[in-house]
C-alpha cells in the first residue's frame, strides 16, 4: 500500500515483516513476476514492466521450493540451466568456466559430481547453495532471494548471509526475503512490512531503536500496538525516510 523506496546498485536490501505482510507480494512486483496493479518499478529509471524484456535476463529469482531436479549432479544441473539461461554463441568451455567459478563461491565443488539425493544426499544448507548457483551461473545484475535461508539452523544461515553480502560486494544488488533474523545485521538496509504498509526501511543496527526495542525480534509485538497505517504515516515522517527514500529518489 504506497510503498516507496530506493535501492542502489550493489546494496543487500532484506525485507522481512509480519506473516501475511505482503513481502512476498513486493518482492514479486519488484521483479516482474506479479506486476503491481498500481505504480512504477524503475530499472536504471526505464519502466521495468514496460521494458521486461530487456531486463529479465539479468534478473535472478530463487523462490521457497528447489529449483534443481534431485535425480542429477550438481554439475549437470548447473549445465544444463547455463545452456538455457546463457547466449547460444556460449562455448562448452566458456560453460564450464562459468560453472567452475560458480561452484567455487558457494562452496560446493566437492559436491559437484554428486546427485542432488543419491546416493549420498546434500544438506539442507547445501542443497540451498545449489538453487543459489543455478540462479548464478547465468550471472544476473540483480538477485532475488525468497526465504533462501528457511529451516536452515542458525550457523548455516549466518554463512549463507555472509555469501549474500559477498555477492553484493561483487557489484550484484541482492534482495532477500527472510523470518530469521539473528543475521540481518550482514546486509546494508531493511524493509519492514507490517499488514501491506512499509513501516521501516534503514540500517538493521538502527531498527530497534526506531522502535523502541532492546532486540529487533521484539518490533513484531510492538507493531501490534498501532494501526499498519499508523506505522507506515509514522515512517513517511522520519528522518530515516528523508534519508533512504526522498533524499535518494531526488538523485534519480
Amino acid at each position: 500500500d504506497n510503498i516507496d523506496l530506493v535501492i542502489e546498485p550493489g546494496e543487500f536490501v532484506v525485507i522481512f515483516g509480519t506473516s501475511g505482510s505482503g513481502k512476498s507480494t513486493l518482492m514479486d512486483s519488484l521483479n516482474g513476476r506479479r506486476p503491481a496493479s498500481a505504480g512504477r518499478v524503475l530499472y536504471n529509471g526505464v519502466d521495468l514492466y514496460k521494458a521486461f524484456a530487456a531486463f529479465c535476463t539479468g534478473i535472478g529469482y530463487v523462490p521457497q521450493q528447489d529449483i534443481v531436479h534431485r535425480k542429477i549432479t550438481v554439475r549437470h544441473a548447473l549445465e544444463y540451466t547455463a545452456r538455457l539461461r546463457l547466449p547460444g554463441d556460449t562455448s562448452a568451455s566458456e560453460i564450464s568456466a562459468y560453472i567452475e567459478r560458480v561452484l567455487q563461491r558457494v562452496e560446493l565443488l566437492e559436491k559437484s559430481d554428486l546427485a542432488v539425493d543419491t546416493p549420498e544426499p546434500l544438506s539442507g544448507g547445501q542443497l540451498k547453495r545449489v538453487n543459489l548457483a543455478v540462479e548464478l551461473v547465468a550471472n544476473p545484475n540483480i538477485l532475488f532471494l525468497d526465504e533462501a535461508t528457511s529451516g536452515l539452523d542458525a550457523g548455516t544461515d549466518k554463512k549463507m548471509m555472509r555469501l549474500f553480502a559477498d555477492l553484493a560486494a561483487d557489484g550484484k544488488t541482492v534482495i532477500c526475503v527472510t523470518h530469521t533474523l539473528e543475521n540481518v545485521g550482514h546486509c546494508h538496509l531493511v524493509a519492514l512490512l507490517h499488514h501491506g504498509f512499509l513501516v521501516y526501511y534503514g540500517p538493521p543496527q538502527e531498527a530497534a531503536a526506531y522502535f523502541g526495542v532492546q532486540r529487533l525480534s521484539e518490533v513484531y509485538e510492538r507493531l501490534e500496538t498501532q494501526e499498519a497505517r499508523t506505522w507506515g504515516e509514522r515512517f513517511r515522517q522520519s528522518a530515516h525516510y528523508r534519508r533512504f527514500v526522498a533524499a535518494r529518489r531526488s538523485q534519480h
